[in-house]
């Protein structure tokens, strides 16, 4: 699915959804494709089960997003969990 997909079905909600086909452009992840993996009103119930599914299987690639976001803007993180920016 794309993300505007997701959006017109699932309207002001929170999802969970997992990358399918994703790569880096510079200090950025520009996701192409993704798959709906659990979808909730409230942030905490989404939470909960990115969660749950990040912890059996952390090679996955899986992002908790609210569906009012028009852009996905997902910032690459270094090993020790600082943004990555390209300076100039």
């Amino acid at each position: 699915m794309q993300w505007d997909d997701i959006r017109t079905q699932y309207p002001s909600m929170w999802v969970v959804v997992e990358a399918i086909n994703a790569y880096t452009q510079d200090d950025r992840r520009i996701v192409e494709e993704l798959s709906l993996v659990f979808h909730a009103e409230d942030w905490e119930s989404a939470w909960n089960r990115y969660k749950q599914v990040h912890h059996e299987d952390k090679r996955r690639e899986y992002y908790c997003l609210h569906t009012d976001r028009e852009q996905l803007e997902i910032g690459v993180l270094d090993v020790f969990g600082r943004s990555i920016k390209q300076h100039v």
